[in-house]
């Protein structure tokens, strides 16, 4: 990462969040707000592993089993790739009783610019919620690390998913306008 900017604050967020869970090793599928997740933890959480899937359900079956090997595993994912993920999360995850901490960039809330990311976005709660799952949103910058923490401690104690969503209005702001020469 550039030391000449900082990291968004939702981001470092997320780090510390997972981190103080006891995460330690967080599978992603690539997504570019998340890209800003992963060099803060190369750079600064150098305990926590990370690897590169090519599908969704691989991070997941990978995930199951690193839980089943001691581990706390974090999956990253784009909003889409949830829907990729259903059968691992309905016939591994659910009732093996297997937790994993998903953090998910959400695409297709307001101010989306693809028409083709609306439908899965809209579809991520209702989703969650018909295989009872209730997904927990970040809303602020400020209030992500608590959110991320939160939902990982749940899924772990409780051996469950958590899911954490982190919509556009948190990763992708929209540009301010630049002050006047």
């Amino acid at each position: 990462m550039n030391s000449d900017r900082q990291p968004p604050a939702w981001a470092a967020g997320v780090c510390t969040g997972l981190h103080a869970a006891g995460s330690r090793h967080v599978l992603y599928v690539p997504d570019n707000p998340l890209s800003h997740v992963l060099a803060i933890l190369h750079e600064t959480f150098r305990d926590v592993k990370t690897m590169i899937a090519t599908r969704e359900e691989e991070a997941f079956g990978i995930a199951a089993g690193l839980y089943l090997g001691g581990a706390r595993p974090t999956v990253m994912l784009q909003s889409s790739g949830l829907g990729n993920s259903l059968n691992a999360l309905t016939s591994l995850l659910l009732p093996y009783q297997i937790p994993v901490l998903v953090i998910v960039s959400m695409r297709g809330d307001a101010g989306e610019w693809n028409a083709a990311q609306v439908p899965m976005g809209r579809a991520v709660a209702p989703i969650c919620e018909a295989i009872g799952l209730s997904p927990a949103t970040a809303e602020t910058p400020e209030t992500t690390e608590a959110l991320v923490q939160l939902v990982g401690r749940t899924a772990f104690s409780t051996r469950r998913p958590g899911i954490c969503r982190l919509p556009r209005r948190l990763t992708a702001p929209a540009a301010r306008p630049k002050p006047p020469a």
